[in-house]
């Protein structure tokens, strides 16, 4: 996927997150314990905002708005509206290998495997986080108010690359000691394979399909929700070993903060 592919990705998902908010910003959202919708539309402002600061060639802007508390919903709504545009314009001024400085910890920045996608560090990579963030958000509060509707199955497909390549070994434990350790999980997707093994010294991965020792399939959308938490076991299926899928999962949660 190119750079102008993701953003208009981000731009759509974007306002559909926004359109779907406005049904009830007080539903609890299932898929974010604890959060209700209008958690899930404040995060997102800081997200876009803190992105917007990144692109800028004037730097980071010095501190994030903050957006409205639980009696300023229409408010909060304007925030983001607004987030969301300043996000969108700056992205159209970038070029996709564009540099961006993120505020991150150097032990943060992500370690990528063999991940399809544009290099960390780059105006792209920016693009195509902010592009997942929305879809996966967008998603979360469409099953909070109603029915989510469809994800784009190339951006899915694009988004398992993301998870399995880039957010996984970014925050991989290599001294971790669970189901998963030393094992080999096999991911499979329209005939798209990832297959990976959980060293000591971290993940390696592999997209030929081979021996695992437990693997998850399913279409594009819900195998990209599953391995975001966001959707059950049940809408994908499973082979080989519980406990190691179990431990992989709980992995790929803690990838995800």
């Amino acid at each position: 996927m190119d750079y102008v592919r993701f953003q208009h990705l981000f731009q759509a998902e974007g306002l559909r997150l926004g359109q779907a908010a406005v049904t009830d910003m007080d539903a609890p959202v299932p898929s974010c314990p604890g959060w209700t919708v209008a958690d899930v539309v404040r995060h997102s402002v800081l997200m876009y905002t803190d992105a917007t600061g990144q692109l800028r060639s004037d730097g980071r802007p010095e501190g994030r708005p903050q957006p409205a508390g639980p009696n300023g919903r229409g408010d909060l709504l304007d925030t983001y509206t607004r987030a969301h545009a300043a996000l969108v314009a700056e992205m159209a001024r970038r070029d996709p290998l564009d540099p961006v400085e993120a505020d991150l910890p150097e032990a943060a920045v992500p370690e990528v495997l063999e991940s399809d996608g544009p290099d960390p560090g780059t105006a792209g990579f920016l693009a195509r986080r902010m592009a997942r963030e929305a879809a996966v958000h967008r998603a979360d509060i469409e099953m909070a108010v109603g029915t989510p509707g469809p994800l784009d199955a190339q951006q899915a497909l694009d988004g398992i690359d993301e998870v399995l390549g880039v957010l996984l070994p970014a925050h991989y434990d290599g001294g971790a000691r669970d189901g998963a350790s030393g094992r080999t999980i096999g991911v499979h997707s329209n005939r798209h394979h990832w297959r990976l093994t959980m060293r000591r010294g971290g993940v390696t991965m592999s997209r030929e399909p081979g021996f695992a020792d437990a693997a998850v399939t399913g279409e594009p959308a819900e195998l990209l929700l599953y391995l975001w938490g966001r959707r059950p076991g049940t809408v994908v299926s499973r082979t080989g070993d519980r406990t190691v899928l179990a431990a992989f999962r709980r992995r790929l949660a803690a990838s995800m903060v």
